[in-house]
């Protein structure tokens, strides 16, 4: 008959240690390359600042209406409405659509559709910086933009490579442009877009 020797402390140790390391490992979700978002961020001129004046008064998101008696004069820029100021809450943003037809907080996205945000501090003032680039608010109330802050992405992608959000994902790019802060499934955007009607669009929010 055969016994089964002991086990060595230093072999149970070694086991010990192997399994409390694999217990606390966990796989990192795959996710697009930087250099897919930070390529959109250094060509985005590129991209169609998204047309206000067809589909949107300038102050807020009713639909335009040219016979309105306190319709402003056409601006590029929103502020945002969002209450999360760790993301783009409290600043002014201008939009930019690449399929700039397609765009629209009702209609679901073509895949390839690249939506880019770059935001804004600002500054209050009742004179403007020059016909649309500022947001006027009121009849002598303007916002006029100072410090360029985070760029933020929507790519529509659909991929099988890497989760997405009903076929988007999101990143955050730093102000220069160069480094890519958060990417993929960013939880604040998800939180924030879980509430569209339609394909995660919100409108120019």
């Amino acid at each position: 008959m055969y016994y089964l020797r002991p086990m060595r402390p230093a072999i149970l140790c070694f086991i010990g240690v192997t399994l409390l390391l694999l217990s606390g490992f966990k796989q990192t979700a795959p996710a697009p390359d930087d250099k897919l978002f930070l390529d959109i961020v250094a060509t985005h001129d590129r991209i169609p600042v998204f047309n206000y004046t067809t589909k949107m008064a300038a102050v807020d998101t009713r639909p335009f209406d040219p016979k309105h008696e306190r319709v402003f004069p056409p601006t590029t820029l929103f502020k945002s409405r969002s209450t999360d100021t760790l993301t783009h809450g409290g600043r002014v943003f201008r939009l930019r659509a690449k399929f700039d037809s397609n765009y629209a907080y009702d209609i679901a996205q073509p895949e390839g559709q690249v939506l880019h945000m770059a935001t804004f501090d600002y500054t209050t003032a009742t004179t403007t910086l020059g016909d649309g680039k500022s947001l006027r608010m009121g009849d002598s109330l303007y916002l006029n933009p100072t410090t360029r802050r985070h760029f933020y992405l929507m790519l529509k992608t659909n991929s099988q490579t890497y989760p997405t959000d009903s076929g988007w994902v999101y990143a955050v790019v730093s102000p220069d442009g160069k480094k890519v802060l958060q990417k993929g499934l960013i939880a604040s955007c998800m939180a924030c877009h879980s509430q569209s009607k339609t394909d995660r669009m919100l409108g120019a929010r």
